[in-house]
């Protein structure tokens, strides 16, 4: 390679084509006394042109472009040249440093072609024929050549604390600018190294999508808002991607709604449309492309929109499941759209990157259109710049041996950002304090380092709120924290009435919010430092934008102000276990971490409970045990969590009363004699019903694993299901026509009939609790686990009703397609679940058909399964179906969550599907139905449960 080029005072830029206006300002500066650098005479063939270009640019002083009638943008050499000057004009700290760019445009040069940020400089318009330079061009080089650095004295507070730099904050971030300089090459064409005598850099892969991760505390969200997003602003993304044009949202930190954020940024960077009309819009799942088609007429050519999602793992905490997919199909549809311009920086913590899979549609794109940026610790160099710089421009004074202290002390901290940004915050109103302009040593000392700091001052605000005020401020901080295994807690935002009621309700509920929020500048005859805790709604978040929206009427939102405050720090106590940053809240959150998980059940469960109607909300109250796991949650009593647990607390007291009473009056095992022989029951029972009575619940129905959805043919089919001597399908009045069937979701089906025993302590669970349930006759076959007979519809709706209650789970009765496509195990093309022929003791029908060794019902399993693990799908006893008899295809099928008693024809029967002990061979195959009114029992009539 060719020595680097002789360095020049100025560093001319221009087009082929204005070669010779080019030589006449050359002359013109010359002339002046200025030395100018020009690359076709100082860079020659061989030389590696864009480190050459980087040396001159480095090294001059000033950096004249001249515009023609080629603009700028469609040069690809002019604009490598404008890259490299706009790198050195926005990369170093001090003002003296930076690069001045001219813009001299010719006659035929159009303004309005520039890039936006060279618009943004004053250009001068200049003729060739011209005797002279550039109107005010000499006396700006020649300032410049004795420029000396005035520095700006900081207006506020230096330094951010906890809180991470916002973009206003920009002029005092400090410490990361080579951090941001390589996470923006992630954006756009990514360089792919050539030997050093090509003369043309090659670029082969463009992404739109930049992903940052690293610790907690690392800083990524100050990287991008402080760092990367001024230094888009000012055009250092324009070669690189093409665009100079950037719309940039507001950052979007995802919540549980990450698609309502979105349309709110939206509604904000392009009022064309109100915030209705943009989540009306994205709302739709299966419009998936409703953003990028939004987005296209919105900006001119030339132009991009840059989204910032911040604290990505939201989505995967915090965001409802449906806006979780709804959001991941617009951004990734959008980001593959080639026509639409939008490009995306997320910010997301290492310890969440194995969430994606929760993310399909981003997931196809995360290795062709993402780079990937690891947000390393922050060096030592930038340590001291983080410390040093914002001191100095506030006329800050740092005692000897302060910066190497801090430096040594945030050695190899993940969170070093936030810790050291904590301390240099409160050292700063020490010396406020006191009316001093030094940051003490002796201070920072006596306060056991940067670690110490954050610690004694977080111990000392809490502390001012006296004992009970202390331990409210912990409930707060632990409502407001996200539990996750293995210590990867996250943060959990609340309304702000909700976070007022956590920490004690009424006005010391507020106080303790305003005091850990830095609302309240006094707590007694005491000072509150400039420690926060937690932030309110303004600073991170938004209120519902909508008028009367939920977050605008409780005031708010609220959520911690960093997630070092209950994350662990590399350091271990004697027995080897984590200690916290903050010790006193990363104990509080250990020992009473199942808080969270019983706040999140209790949310589902009270959830399930308001969207029941009438008799069912009773049927859906907290029992026994859920109660006692509640007794910690202390949820606002008009919430619906609050209305669930004070109304399953009546109950539960109003059952124990009525139990006590009970076992006063009657002696438990003659009250359980004199039961069984009432009931007709076999004597064991007597002894069966003391250990319910109890506590002791026999094993409820055991399901089958996952049957995935499917297509077959539902019905009877020639050739498949007309055996056993039938002739024809058509002959065949016990089936349906053939038709296709597609089962789109997946469910499970209990392994076998439900029996006796689980049936009877269904009753004996309803009896007690008063409800008209009579057990049912066994014919003298026996019970325990035979199958339970003489059931009618209504018996097996009452039994999955009262099964749902005690699980919570959504059971339910098969549909009769379901039933059918399970029996056949997966195989279309056999009458029988195992194969074309009855067969002998593969299941309990008539004798002489099945040749098994049963006069009657046979306990449950006593033949093999079919392929999806179900027992007795053909014999044993007939099974109700959900569906209403009716010929296909008008077959009428009951909702499973809906009401089917307010069906009130006398003349609607239901499906019963499966042969039973004393069926014909011709009745066993999976295609034949029988049909019953709902009231109907039979000695051959039993039934088995669904879920899904």
């Amino acid at each position: 390679m060719a020595d680097s080029p002789q360095i020049a005072q100025i560093f001319l830029s221009y087009s082929r084509t204005d070669k010779e206006a080019a030589k006449t300002l050359r002359e013109r500066l010359e002339q002046a006394g200025f030395s100018v650098f020009r690359d076709e005479e100082s860079i020659r063939i061989g030389d590696n042109w864009l480190k050459s270009l980087q040396d001159a640019v480095q090294g001059c002083a000033a950096f004249v472009l001249l515009v023609g009638r080629d603009g700028v943008q469609q040069q690809r050499w002019v604009g490598a040249e404008v890259e490299v000057a706009l790198s050195r004009k926005l990369s170093p700290h001090d003002d003296h440093e930076r690069l001045p760019i001219f813009p001299v445009l010719l006659p035929e040069g159009v303004f309005e072609d520039l890039p936006v940020f060279l618009r943004q400089i004053q250009a001068s318009v200049w003729h060739p024929d011209s005797c002279d330079l550039p109107s005010g061009l000499r006396e700006a080089l020649q300032a410049r050549q004795g420029l000396q650095p005035t520095p700006t004295l900081l207006k506020g507070d230096p330094y951010r604390g906890l809180s991470y730099f916002r973009r206003e904050d920009a002029d005092r971030f400090f410490g990361r600018h080579e951090e941001v300089l390589h996470a923006l090459q992630k954006l756009g064409y990514a360089d792919v190294p050539k030997p050093e005598t090509s003369a043309i850099p090659s670029t082969s892969v463009y992404y739109y999508w930049l992903q940052i991760h690293a610790a907690s505390g690392a800083g990524k969200s100050s990287l991008v808002r402080a760092g990367m997003l001024p230094k888009i602003e000012q055009g250092l993304l324009w070669r690189r991607t093409g665009y100079a044009d950037w719309k940039i949202l507001e950052p979007l930190i995802p919540g549980e709604k990450p698609v309502e954020m979105l349309a709110e940024k939206l509604a904000k960077a392009f009022p064309q449309k109100d915030m209705d009309d943009w989540l009306g819009k994205l709302s739709q799942a299966d419009k998936p492309a409703a953003l990028a088609h939004a987005l296209r007429p919105l900006l001119p050519a030339g132009s991009a929109v840059l989204l910032v999602v911040d604290q990505f793992e939201e989505l995967f905490t915090l965001a409802e499941e449906s806006e979780r997919r709804q959001f991941d199909r617009l951004l990734a549809t959008a980001l593959a759209d080639p026509d639409c311009p939008l490009f995306l920086i997320s910010t997301i913590r290492s310890d969440f990157l194995d969430r994606f899979e929760y993310l399909p549609e981003l997931l196809k794109l995360y290795n062709t259109l993402k780079g990937d940026y690891l947000l390393p610790t922050m060096t030592e160099a930038g340590l001291r710049e983080l410390i040093v710089y914002p001191a100095r421009l506030a006329g800050l004074q740092v005692d000897d041996g302060l910066v190497e202290a801090m430096v040594r002390d945030a050695r190899g901290e993940p969170g070093a950002l936030p810790l050291v940004e904590s301390a240099l915050a409160e050292l700063w109103n020490e010396a406020q304090t006191y009316g001093s302009q030094r940051l003490s040593r002796a201070y920072y000392e006596q306060n056991n380092g940067v670690v110490g700091m954050l610690a004694q001052r977080a111990d000392a605000l809490i502390g001012s709120l006296g004992e009970r005020g202390r331990k409210q401020a912990l409930d707060l901080l632990l409502a407001l924290t996200r539990i996750n295994e293995g210590g990867r807690h996250t943060r959990r935002r609340l309304l702000r009435a909700d976070a007022v009621h956590e920490a004690g309700g009424g006005k010391q509920g507020e106080k303790v919010v305003q005091v850990l929020a830095g609302e309240r500048v006094r707590q007694g005859c005491g000072q509150v430092g400039p420690l926060r805790l937690i932030v309110t709604d303004g600073e991170t978040l938004t209120p519902s934008p909508s008028p009367g929206g939920r977050g605008e009427q409780e005031g708010g939102f609220v959520e911690l102000v960093h997630e070092m405050l209950v994350r662990p720090s590399d350091r271990k106590d004697a027995q080897g276990r984590a200690i916290g940053y903050w010790p006193t809240l990363f104990n509080y959150v250990f020992d009473n971490r199942d808080r969270d998980y019983q706040r999140q059940q209790l949310q589902v469960d009270a959830q399930r409970w308001q969207e029941r109607k009438r008799l069912g909300r009773w049927f859906g109250l907290a029992r026994g045990r859920y109660l006692r796991v509640f007794r910690h949650q202390r949820p606002r009593p008009e919430s619906v969590e609050g209305r669930y647990l004070r109304r399953s607390r009546w109950v539960a007291w109003g059952q124990t009363a009525v139990l006590a009473l009970s076992a006063l009056l009657v002696g438990l095992l003659g009250e359980s004699l004199w039961w069984a022989h009432k009931n007709h029951l076999p004597f064991a029972y007597a002894l069966i019903k003391p250990l319910w009575t109890f506590g002791y619940v026999p094993q409820l129905p055991a399901m089958s694993e996952v049957i995935p959805p499917g297509k077959f043919t539902m019905g009877c089919l020639d050739g498949r299901d007309n055996v056993e001597g039938l002739d024809k399908c058509e002959n065949d009045s016990g089936a349906t026509p053939a038709h296709e069937v597609t089962l789109t979701q997946p469910f499970q089906l209990g392994k076998y009939e439900v029996t006796f025993m689980e049936y009877d302590y269904y009753v004996w669970d309803q009896q007690r609790k008063g409800k008209a349930v009579d057990y049912l006759p066994d014919q003298g076959w026996g019970r325990y686990q035979q199958p339970v007979v003489n059931v009618s519809w209504d018996d097996a709706t009452a039994y999955i009703g009262w099964l749902k209650e005690r699980t919570g789970k959504l059971y339910r009765l098969p549909t009769e397609a379901e039933w059918e496509y399970a029996a056949r195990g997966g195989k279309d093309d056999t009458a029988y679940p195992w194969g074309k022929t009855l067969g002998e003791r593969r299941a309990n029908c008539g004798n002489y058909f099945c040749k098994d060794a049963y006069p009657n019902t046979a306990p449950v399993g006593s033949f093999p399964a079919t392929a999806f693990g179900l027992y007795d799908m053909s014999g044993n006893v007939h099974e109700w179906c959900q569906d209403v008899y009716a010929k296909y295809p008008k077959e009428l099928t009951i909702d499973p969550q809906g009401d089917s008693r307010n069906i009130q024809s006398i003349d609607v029967k239901y499906v019963v599907r499966g042969c039973s002990w004393l069926s014909f061979a011709w009745e066993c195959r999976s295609v034949y139905r029988y049909m019953y009114n709902a009231s109907d029992r039979g000695f051959s009539i039993g039934f088995r449960v669904a879920q899904g």
